[in-house]
Parts: C-alpha cells; structure tokens; sequence
C-alpha cells in the first residue's frame, strides 16, 4: 500500500533515501498523518531544529521587492516583529506543518525535512480557514 503513496514518489523523486522514507513514514504514522493527503514541503540544513524551522520559513516568505538592499531591510524587520515560536505553533494546528530531523546526517548539520497534513494534532480545524483571531469582535 506505500510504495503507491504520491508521498512516497515525490518523497523519492527529491532524493530521499529508503532509510529516509522509512523515518519519515514512521514519524507521519506515530502522529496519525493521513498519508494520502500529506505534502511534502521541502528541506533545509541547518545545527538544530528551532534554526531550522526559523530559516525555512522566513526563506519561503515570497515579498515583490525591487531592490536587494530593500529586501535585506525587509527581513529584518520581519525577523524583530514575528513571533517565529507561535508562528510555527499555528502552522501545526492549523495546517498539520511537522518539521523532521533526519537521523543519519553528520552532528553538526543536520537535514530537515517539512510536510504538512491532516493529523492527529491538527484535528478537525485543519481544514477550516477561519482566522487566529475568530473570537475578536471588531
């Protein structure tokens, strides 16, 4: 039944090894991930996991800026204003993000790899796009 997951091909067709695949599957199981509808996001290396979800996400934010030293200004200002911890605490209720440590990576960089699904975490309200601030009356 696995080896026809969509999962499991682009989780293949991006390099992962067997061994990967297969930590990978049983961290998704261990959490009651719905494999069929579980995307991979991508991957990034980094010394440990709080770097490396904070790097991938602020990498992955795609802002329209003309020039390079706006940009660099931009992150900045992005970096002193968000809450990275609660940030990736409503990607995982919201939206089953998971963040994973690949284990056969050297000690001092390691690969992380990010998926994102229904799961046991992540509940019924997975799939609501309801805003974080529901409860404020404006």
């Amino acid at each position: 039944m696995k080896k026809d997951l969509p999962i499991k091909i682009i989780l293949q067709s991006n390099g992962f090894s067997s061994l990967d695949i297969h930590q990978i599957f049983n961290y998704l199981e261990t959490l009651d991930y719905d494999l069929r509808n579980t995307k991979y996001i991508g991957k990034i290396f980094a010394t440990n996991e709080r770097m490396a979800k904070y790097f991938f996400l602020r990498d992955q934010l795609k802002l329209d800026i003309n020039t390079l030293d706006s940009k660099d200004h931009l992150k900045e200002i992005l970096d002193q204003c968000i809450d990275w911890s609660e940030f990736w605490r409503l990607l995982v209720i919201k939206k089953g993000f998971c963040c994973i440590r690949l284990s056969r990576e050297s000690e001092s960089r390691a690969n992380f790899i990010f998926l994102s699904g229904p799961n046991i975490l992540s509940g019924p309200s997975a799939d609501l796009s309801d805003s974080i601030y529901e409860d404020i009356d404006y």
